[in-house]
């Protein structure tokens, strides 16, 4: 079979694909790069100039590193992290976010859109995330570095929410048993089926395959499985990158790696050819 790609459902944030003439395995592989390999931005490192808020320095840092930064363009421009361990050049290896707010008669809340970063291009993605409530009279300040990591080091540097691979569902009706009832239409949640002049309308890429219009169908007009050979990659991006670069990037990483495999298969051929 060849190999097809669909897109089902495309947003700001999120994609969901459905493909046909690829492995289960290596659509696996793919989900488990876009969480784990794709590097993105974040806080590293946080020096603190003065905290006197009700948190812990430990708190706030917690709090600084899991808040999303934009990282489309930053990938381009840092460093891997494994190539700054091995040099001692740090320029290219992170860039510095500061923040220095007091609050003077009234309590104050500062937000992420409070913190100023060095490179335009490396920012949080929303400015509304809550990192301190600050009393009259307190203040926080500090400087904060970001730099490029991977989810499996931690999470928060992982670009994606969610990685998930389906089946495909596929929902077949009897015509003959049904009755157009409407029961099934009723129970399900993601409203797959839908009434319409000539019986009953499917939208199987909606299908979640929980059963419920199986169980309400006393008629038994109803089979529910999933296609052997189609499956549905949905990625959700925490809007540190786009989802489809998180995809293309992890696709990268997948080649690179069976790259790498292949090269040496070819040295340990050449050894035993000689």
């Amino acid at each position: 079979m060849s190999l097809n790609v669909n897109v089902l459902d495309k947003g700001k944030n999120h994609i969901k694909l459905l493909f046909e003439g690829v492995s289960l395995p290596l659509l696996n592989a793919v989900r488990r790069v876009a969480l784990a390999e794709v590097p993105t931005m974040a806080v590293d490192e946080v020096i603190f100039v003065d905290n006197t808020s009700a948190l812990y320095d430990e708190i706030i840092a917690h709090r600084l590193g899991m808040i999303p930064l934009t990282s489309d363009d930053a990938l381009e421009k840092y460093k891997m992290p494994e190539d700054c361990a091995e040099s001692t050049e740090v320029e290219g290896c992170y860039t510095i976010l500061t923040l220095d707010v007091s609050a003077k008669d009234e309590v104050l809340t500062v937000y992420s859109r409070d913190l100023i970063s060095q490179d335009p291009d490396v920012r949080p993605v929303s400015p509304d995330i809550p990192i301190a409530v600050l009393a009259p009279g307190q203040r926080l300040a500090f400087e904060a570095r970001a730099r490029l990591g991977r989810g499996k080091e931690h999470i928060k540097w992982s670009p994606s929410t969610v990685a998930t691979v389906t089946y495909l569902a596929k929902v077949s009706l009897n015509s003959s048993r049904c009755n157009l009832c409407g029961k099934c239409i009723e129970v399900c949640p993601r409203g797959v089926l839908k009434l319409v002049r000539d019986g009953i309308e499917v939208d199987e890429g909606k299908c979640i395959l929980c059963r419920q219009c199986v169980k309400v169908c006393d008629r038994d007009a109803i089979d529910l499985s999933w296609y052997e050979d189609k499956y549905v990659l949905y990625i959700e991006s925490s809007g540190a990158l786009k989802p489809e670069r998180i995809l293309s990037e992890a696709l990268k990483v997948i080649i690179n790696k069976l790259q790498i495999i292949y090269n040496e298969l070819n040295k340990l051929g050449s050894v035993g050819g000689s």
